[in-house]
């Protein structure tokens, strides 16, 4: 079983969500629309999202779009 630590903040969010009930879309790097998606995330949500969650999602859609391997999802 895959072992989950204490900062990684996907899981966190994925934790929570499901506590409450909710649906949750996971996004890989290997995924060649992941970057994108992400831009938009941030753009919809510039005005209202805190900083520091804007800036985990930049940070995320720029590691990602150094993924040597990206596709089209399968």
């Amino acid at each position: 079983m895959y072992q989950v630590s204490e900062d990684d903040r996907d899981a966190k969010c994925f934790v929570k969500a499901k506590q409450r009930g909710q649906r949750t879309f996971t996004l890989v790097e290997q995924d060649a629309t992941a970057v994108t998606t992400i831009a938009f995330w941030i753009g919809q949500n510039i005005l209202t999202a805190p900083p520091d969650k804007l800036r985990d999602a930049l940070e995320d859609a720029i590691a990602m779009r150094n993924f040597p391997n990206r596709k089209m999802a399968d």
